[in-house]
């Protein structure tokens, strides 16, 4: 899980990331058996290094979540969404990490169960590859048969709210409350359907949710989140 919090000027700092990472990785750990690792106020070169290592130590029948929290942005002539990591500059992208990257990354990592969560600015670009509203009805059996490669995201292309409650942006908070309540077994879908319509209420953002295609995402997957014994 990454938290970036710690910007250089003229790109402002957020206030929530770490705060958000840091509970979100307790609880993933606590309640559904995760082994969690956290990069906070990470430069792109950290966030590349920190996604390698989990191509590299991911064995094909485990689960992995990964988590962005920080600045985002979207080039319109390119239509191309980005994470500002925190030592980027605004006059070039170079230092950004852009979706393409990102889904290099994804296709990587050999995991049968993958899923990306992205609370930024424009992340829902992420997402436009393959929509994704409810899981077909297929048993738990056969959705694990087969890859699934998800992004959540915290909304559309458009900007996002670090404001939220209880030191947590509006989305981790939701997403907070959905996992805290998540009991047995819950696809992915559901989890979206509950933390878009806890969000949406409060805020004009709408968290999206997509399959990557192109990191080897099997039709009909999802993401299972399973609570640990």
């Amino acid at each position: 899980l990454v938290g970036n919090n710690a910007y250089a000027a003229p790109i402002p700092s957020l206030e929530t990331p770490i705060a958000d990472v840091s509970q979100i990785a307790g609880l993933l750990q606590s309640r559904f058996g995760f082994e969690t690792r956290i990069v906070k106020d990470a430069g792109k070169a950290k966030i590349i290094e920190a996604l390698n290592r989990v191509a590299a130590e991911a064995k094909p029948d485990d689960s992995v979540l990964l988590f962005y929290a920080g600045h985002g942005y979207l080039l319109d002539d390119v239509n191309m969404g980005y994470w500002i990591p925190v030592d980027a500059s605004v006059k070039t992208a170079q230092g950004w990490i852009s979706n393409s990257d990102i889904s290099r990354l994804l296709a990587a990592i050999p995991a049968r169960q993958l899923i990306l969560v992205s609370d930024s600015c424009y992340s829902g670009s992420l997402t436009k590859e393959q929509k994704v509203t409810q899981t077909r009805a297929l048993t738990p059996e056969e959705i694990l048969r087969q890859r699934s490669v998800l992004v959540l995201s915290s909304g559309a292309d458009e900007p996002v709210s670090d404001e939220g409650k209880e030191g947590h942006s509006i989305f981790a908070w939701n997403l907070i409350k959905t996992l805290q309540a998540t009991g047995g077994l819950a696809p992915g879908a559901q989890v979206w359907s509950s933390v878009r319509s806890g969000v949406s209420k409060e805020y004009p953002q709408q968290p999206q949710y997509g399959a990557v295609v192109s990191a080897g995402h099997a039709e009909g997957g999802d993401f299972l989140f399973q609570k640990s014994e």
